[in-house]
C-alpha cells in the first residue's frame, strides 16, 4: 500500500502528471526509483506504470481535496 505520507511534494506532483498521461520519460530518475521502490510504479510488459495502490490513493486524494474546495466555496457563497 502507498500511503500519503511516504511521499515528497515532488513525488506526489509526478503521480499526478503520471495520471494525467506525462511519459515516465519526462520524470526525474530519482523521483521514478524512489517511486518503484515503494511500490507507486511497477513494471508491466516491459513499461513501467502505476500500480493499482498509487491510482487508488491519487483517486482518495484528488476526491478528498475537490470535496475540500467545494465545501470551502459553498461556504464563501453563503
Amino acid at each position: 500500500m502507498v500511503l500519503m505520507s511516504e511521499l515528497s511534494t515532488d513525488e506526489w506532483e509526478a503521480l499526478k502528471r503520471l495520471l494525467q498521461g506525462e511519459t515516465i520519460r519526462r520524470i526525474n530518475g530519482q523521483t521514478v526509483k524512489r517511486l518503484t521502490d515503494i511500490g507507486a510504479l511497477q513494471r508491466k510488459r516491459g513499461e513501467i506504470e502505476l500500480s493499482c495502490a498509487a491510482m487508488q490513493l491519487l483517486v482518495e486524494r484528488m476526491a478528498r481535496i475537490s470535496r475540500a474546495r467545494n465545501h470551502d466555496s459553498q461556504t464563501w457563497c453563503n
